[in-house]
């Protein structure tokens, strides 16, 4: 993204410029759903593809924070804190910087996967897909929020939206547990190096959702300060 248009999505509010950021981020996370595939399939060329757009995709992402960041007035006709802005943005990157931390956990070594546990595994990632949609439907609202200055019938929306998107990403850790306690009970066919890789492959994974979650409710805290 331009200086210009950064600039541009500035004229009126900082609201567009942090629903660029925000659209960034989870462009970085829906790469998660292929990464695992590729690496189920063992597809070391593939895992390597996608962990590179990744990269290139988290550091987009930062490219956008850091406009913001710096082109952020200090001194803003909103009716929410400069700081909280600030935390909102660092929260939405946070889901990029976890997408690109199990990504590089994958490339460390050569792994397999038991085939019985890849269908949970899936599922996994897959909820933690929903976390990222709901969290993204919330950041499209930000407008419309801005525009109600963070209260009335917009505001109570976009709190049923955030209450959906806690109970998905408590979901999503019930099916990482359950599942970190299959792969632990594994050690019979797996060698204790690949049990906690793996183990901490989907606990970064996890905090894909655990960011997403946290996102939604850094505007449920701006909602709530109004």
């Amino acid at each position: 993204m331009t200086k210009r248009s950064i600039f541009d999505l500035f004229t009126k509010s900082p609201f567009g410029a942090i629903q660029s950021h925000m659209k960034k981020a989870i462009e970085c996370a829906q790469q998660l759903e292929p990464l695992f595939y590729a690496a189920f399939a063992g597809n070391e060329d593939e895992i390597q593809r996608i962990t590179n757009l990744i990269n290139q995709l988290e550091n987009e992402a930062d490219q956008i924070k850091n406009e913001i960041r710096n082109h952020l007035p200090k001194s803003i006709l909103l009716s929410v804190d400069r700081r909280d802005l600030l935390d909102l943005i660092h929260t939405q990157d946070s889901i990029a910087d976890s997408v690109q931390e199990t990504a590089g956990l994958l490339t460390l070594k050569k792994l397999s996967f038991p085939t019985k546990l890849q269908p949970e595994a899936l599922d996994l990632i897959r909820e933690i897909l929903v976390t990222c949609d709901l969290a993204a439907t919330i950041s499209n609202e930000m407008d419309e929020l801005a525009e109600s200055t963070f209260g009335g019938p917009e505001a109570k929306k976009v709190l049923v939206m955030i209450d959906q998107l806690d109970d998905v990403e408590t979901k999503s850790d019930v099916i990482g547990i359950t599942l970190a306690r299959r792969i632990f009970a594994m050690e019979d066919q797996m060698t204790p190096v690949d049990i906690m890789l793996w183990h901490r492959i989907f606990y970064m994974a996890g905090q894909v959702a655990n960011n997403a979650e946290r996102m939604g409710n850094r505007v449920r805290l701006l909602i709530a300060q109004v």
